[in-house]
């Protein structure tokens, strides 16, 4: 799916919080001897676990914590915190009202005429297909509503907190136990005021997705430039995509959008037709988007006050905006200063995996983490705290539901993972084999490196080491069916059928009947063979890189 990624839960600048609070405590919890924080009342309460954000992430972690066999979560405490006002992540669009201006963060950069650009039963959780006559590429509002059916379905909201936001979360114990001290604030009351919930659990799992913190470079002259707009046009801007909302702002304008994923892509093509002209800046080895009149351009390498100057001293002088597809940082305040003191976040850190002597952010990558998702720091234990959907350029639901069945039964069965010496020498084989592939995980983060399988092989190799120890029963076929896996390999051909499906008007004929898994796979197959049969004629034009291009 489009790579929006799932929710972060820290979004509102530190004055919003400083309106007056109210501290109170749920009724049913009881002090925590030492801190002040409470814990559950019920004394058959044998485990506690809190999950943070109710994107796809958590949405399948809860769920698969829940899919647990009775006897063994039985006593399990399992609460959900979410800061907006549904679940569904970033495809839950902005409360009405204006739209945000930097510094301050819209809650989701979900624009109105967004579109999956990956077939939606390539997306879903295992057994729960979205509504028959679906688009195959279904506008964001159909992603949304199937969050929300999932969640009704499996009874999930029971266990779920709107309205409740994570401040901080903070360990406290050694390597070997302790408990998590979580101070969540909450929007209560007809007064609007914040009540202040501080509570203990055993476990964290944190799901709040990669696509809330703008990565905004920086350039010389910037502001100088800003200053300069011509006599008779609009206000020169620069502004991040998670600012973006509407083609017409881009009418009759001189564009220089500079990044190259999928965003960048898709906003290149709705102001495309409006647009004056239309200007993309890229790393050298990234793939410019084919088929559209766009002029590719190196990075840029300053502003001056009436021009922008690019690496290779070229100069546009004629611009009005500059759009900034370029991707997100990869933060988690509540894990981090001032808040706590569980995480680094330095993108100029020197420690890497084997000598972080905590969990690190280089605002890219996190580490250091087992498989994606257990952080094996040195100052917490191996199940102590768990990370559900870092990985980038995915279906998200299929990896999440992997991530959490494994998150779920370690939680059940710390004996599952291996000693932490061991998960370290792991990482640092992993990490040093893709590096030896050409990318280095510290730059590129958390994209599943090698054919257009990986992710599949990923969420294979969790559940088999599951089945292995005996955690799931050994029925001999894989986590990641085949018709995944090719819809995987054909997405982009897929996507461009479904493109001329709708050009021709034919959707109804294709859609029609489509209800079971089986069927919609048997859809996309055919589709894929009909677009095959085209392209022998016709010829194909290959988008995998304008897609997967980074800034």
């Amino acid at each position: 799916m489009v790579q929006l990624g799932q929710l972060v839960l820290s979004l509102l600048p530190l004055a919003f919080w400083a309106e007056q609070q109210l501290p109170i405590t749920d009724p049913h919890d009881i002090p925590h001897p030492h801190s002040g924080f409470t814990r559950p009342a019920d004394a058959t309460t044998t485990k506690s676990i809190a999950i943070v954000g109710a994107g796809s992430g958590g949405l399948a972690a809860l769920k698969s914590i829940l899919d647990l066999p009775p006897e063994t979560r039985a006593g399990w405490e399992v609460v959900l915190y979410e800061q907006r006002r549904d679940v569904g992540g970033v495809w839950l669009p902005d409360p009405p009202g204006p739209l945000p201006t930097p510094p301050d963060l819209p809650e989701s950069p979900l624009y109105p005429r967004l579109h999956t650009n990956t077939p939606h039963p390539a997306m879903t959780y295992r057994n729960f297909t979205f509504p028959p006559g679906t688009p195959l590429l279904p506008r964001w509002d159909a992603v949304q509503q199937y969050y929300t059916d999932y969640a009704v379905h499996y009874g999930l909201n029971e266990y779920i907190h709107l309205n409740h936001t994570v401040i901080s979360t903070q360990w406290h114990g050694d390597d070997k136990e302790g408990d998590w001290h979580v101070e969540v604030h909450a929007r209560g009351g007809n007064d609007g005021r914040k009540v202040v919930l501080k509570r203990t659990f055993d476990h964290l799992i944190v799901a709040t997705g990669n696509d809330h913190y703008p990565k905004i470079p920086t350039w010389n002259g910037t502001a100088t430039w800003l200053a300069g707009t011509r006599p008779g046009r609009p206000a020169r801007q620069i502004e991040h995509s998670i600012y973006y909302r509407d083609p017409e702002v881009y009418a009759d304008k001189t564009v220089v959008i500079v990044g190259g994923g999928p965003s960048a892509r898709d906003i290149a093509i709705q102001i495309g037709p409006i647009a004056k002209v239309i200007y993309q800046s890229l790393q050298s080895d990234s793939v410019p988007i084919p088929g559209r009149t766009i002029i590719p351009k190196p990075l840029i390498s300053h502003f001056t006050r009436d021009a922008v100057v690019f690496q290779d001293g070229s100069v546009l002088r004629d611009v009005d905006a500059v759009l900034l597809g370029t991707g997100y940082e990869l933060r988690m305040p509540f894990l981090c200063s001032p808040h706590a003191s569980v995480m680094d976040t330095d993108p100029y850190t020197r420690a890497n995996s084997s000598t972080a002597r905590k969990l690190t952010s280089n605002l890219r990558y996190v580490f250091p983490l087992h498989r994606h998702i257990f952080s094996i720091a040195p100052d917490v234990p191996t199940t102590a705290l768990a990370f559900i959907g870092l990985p980038v350029f995915i279906a998200n639901a299929p990896s999440d539901t992997a991530q959490g069945i494994f998150v779920a039964h370690v939680i059940a069965n710390a004996s599952l993972l291996p000693p932490r010496d061991a998960m370290m020498q792991e990482l640092l084989e992993h990490e040093a084999t893709v590096r030896a592939n050409g990318p280095d995980l510290y730059r590129v983060g958390y994209r599943l490196i090698g054919d257009n399988t990986e992710e599949q092989d990923y969420q294979d190799q969790l559940i088999e080491d599951l089945k292995k120890q005996g955690a799931l029963p050994n029925d001999g076929k894989k986590f990641a069916e085949d018709w995944r896996r090719m819809a995987r390999l054909n997405w982009i051909r897929l996507a461009q059928a479904w493109w001329r499906v709708e050009e021709l008007g034919e959707e109804a004929r294709w859609l029609e009947g489509m209800e079971t898994e089986s069927e919609w796979a048997d859809m996309m197959h055919r589709l894929a063979d009909w677009q095959r049969d085209w392209e022998k004629e016709h010829g194909r034009v290959d988008i995998t890189g304008a897609f997967n291009a980074e800034y």
